[in-house]
């Protein structure tokens, strides 16, 4: 099983000049922007309570006590994503229930906390983590979103009088020049600080409205939308390069494939005992602890990004979870499928199965062909390793193959019912 999860509840990252809520605002968690609140790490505890309800109590998938050769947890490496992380796999493997044993669980100490086992949260430089950070360093994303800019679609959308208005009003306001570029910024800091300052922000910016955000956080939300490779347009072609498949690649392509591939490999190493095997034999689990943007990219990529956002428009709410889970069909030749559950945020439970939304899955069941996320994370491959891609140049002879093949995947026959979970 692969699980990709946003963190909880947080401060802002940064905010506008003349907002009355700098940095010296935020307290909670440690103090200082993009720090996870005690909300968040609530959320978290309360959805790995219920990953421990469902996959550890109703499944008996994973260990009742955390077994490290079964789970492997990897976290962007930023404050927020780590302490989410912590406080999930404390709510599933930090019980005092007596599934873990004193001094060879955790220690027998004054002051620990009974029950609470740590589990290791694995991270790599935030500017190389091109599977979890969609900011990570990449100039030729950077150069790619520059293309989709002159595109008719996003100029026509720019240049329209609401987003000018728009615009020109939050610079008036904020004391910074705003653009397409920065107004997350601002809608950011506003979304959290109607949550935590309701009242003293209206107070304290007179131009603040529920109407005015709610149109600003619409633009922004289309934005979003082509900075994730989803255009009206298709193809969205601009100097022969198709700027929506080739967002799509570098932004979700990296963790689509990332997926597949482990995938791929446990489905191999089925009944092999040589040393390589050994590792994807005994995982059952591996996490992402990430980001909205990192959900919303992978969605992206499957051309699924109505899951990935809220009701009205924009990112993944906090807690937000992908379930991701392998399964083989004894009954027809150990065929593979995969099932794909959604969180959408707290206060949800883990029922919502999203698989039908995907293009080429039957729309009569849970389950589809493994084949048909393998042929999405094939055309959504970036065409050379990431690293290596995101310092090439957007018209060098090997970057930006834009072609994209139409997925041309017969009816998925009803799935029966024998199943053996892999991963």
């Amino acid at each position: 099983m692969n699980q990709l999860w946003r963190h909880g509840d947080r401060s802002p990252t940064k905010t506008f000049p003349t907002d009355p809520f700098q940095e010296d605002a935020w307290t909670f968690g440690g103090g200082g922007w993009g720090q996870l609140s005690p909300t968040g790490m609530k959320q978290h505890f309360k959805l790995g309570s219920m990953l421990r309800d469902q996959y550890v109590k109703q499944y008996n998938f994973l260990p009742n006590k955390y077994n490290s050769k079964q789970i492997y947890v990897r976290s962007t490496d930023v404050n927020r994503t780590i302490i989410s992380a912590m406080s999930n796999l404390l709510g599933q493997y930090g019980q005092n229930d007596g599934s873990s044993v004193v001094d060879v669980d955790y220690p027998k100490v004054d002051g620990w906390p009974t029950g609470y086992v740590p589990i290791a949260v694995h991270t790599v430089d935030d500017d190389t983590d091109h599977l979890g950070n969609m900011e990570a360093t990449c100039p030729f994303r950077q150069q790619v979103w520059e293309l989709a800019k002159t595109s008719d679609e996003v100029k026509n959308f720019t240049n329209s009088d609401v987003v000018q208005s728009m615009l020109a009003k939050l610079t008036n306001y904020t004391g910074m020049a705003v653009d397409i570029d920065n107004l997350w910024i601002i809608t950011n800091a506003l979304y959290i600080e109607q949550i935590y300052y309701n009242t003293t922000i209206r107070q304290k910016n007179t131009w603040f409205t529920d109407a005015f955000y709610a149109q600003a956080d619409a633009i922004n939300d289309q934005v979003q939308l082509y900075q994730n490779g989803i255009f009206k347009t298709v193809p969205n072609t601009v100097n022969g390069h198709d700027v929506g498949v080739l967002t799509r690649k570098v932004r979700g392509g990296p963790i689509l494939n990332d997926m597949v591939m482990h995938m791929n490999i446990k489905l191999s190493c089925q009944g092999q005992t040589t040393p390589n095997c050994t590792w994807i034999n005994n995982l059952r689990n591996y996490v992402y602890s990430a980001h909205d943007t990192t959900i919303y990219a992978f969605f992206s990529a499957l051309l699924i990004e109505e899951f990935a956002v809220k009701a009205n428009g924009g990112y993944p709410l906090y807690s937000a979870a992908v379930l991701l889970e392998l399964y083989v069909d004894h009954n027809e030749k150990e065929k593979p499928y995969f099932k794909m559950i959604y969180h959408e945020q707290d206060g949800d439970g883990l029922n919502r199965t999203i698989t039908k939304g995907i293009q080429g899955c039957p729309q009569d069941s849970d389950y589809c062909s493994l084949d048909i996320l393998r042929n999405f994370a094939q055309t959504i491959k970036p065409d050379q390793p990431i690293d290596q891609w995101c310092f090439t140049d957007l018209d060098a002879k090997h970057a930006g193959i834009t072609s994209v093949s139409m997925l041309l995947i017969g009816m998925i026959f009803a799935i029966q019912n024998n199943f053996f979970g892999l991963f």
